[in-house]
């Protein structure tokens, strides 16, 4: 009888101890996969951030093209509109006065343009790039639940895993 009530302390022993096992390799086991799905975001937060920055510098660089060629656009207009040429002078140097400066005043204007356009343009590719190709990766439901374990699979791992010795095979 001694022996009987022995053999079943052990036993009881034993399962207990591949339960407790049994739910720290699992927790160890989640934490590790939550540590990954977090990396993840965290990595693919830092893309999102590359991109960003990168369409930042450009976005900036062409407003301040399109502040200065504004700024310049305004003083050739007032030079057209306002400026004479003082004293007698040739029609041909008349001439190729305003032609310089209508010449001038339409590539500041392109300028003007071209800058607004490049600094859409920029920011429009720099959403399309972080909404399509650089999403966060979520787990899905079938992730999050594959995670997570019940001790129904400890059961269901049979009587050798369930009373194994430790330390042994």
């Amino acid at each position: 009888m001694v022996l009987l009530e022995a053999f079943g302390l052990a036993s009881a022993e034993l399962f207990q101890y591949n339960r407790e096992n049994f739910q720290f390799d699992n927790e160890q086991r989640i934490s590790r996969d939550v540590q990954k799905y977090k990396m993840q975001v965290e990595r693919f937060e830092l893309f999102r951030e590359d991109i960003e920055d990168l369409v930042k510098l450009t976005v900036d660089k062409m407003d301040m093209y399109h502040l200065v060629s504004a700024v310049v656009l305004g003083f050739t207009t007032s030079i057209f509109t306002e400026g004479r040429i003082w004293g007698a002078s040739p029609p041909s140097y008349i001439a190729t006065y305003f032609m310089t400066i209508g010449c001038g005043w339409l590539y500041l204007l392109m300028t003007v343009w071209l800058s607004m356009y490049a600094s859409i343009s920029s920011h429009s590719l720099g959403v399309r790039l972080r909404t399509r190709y650089v999403r966060l990766p979520i787990p899905s439901m079938e992730q999050l639940y594959g995670i997570s374990s019940k001790l129904q699979e400890f059961e269901k791992q049979g009587l050798q895993k369930m009373f194994r010795l430790p330390f042994g095979p």
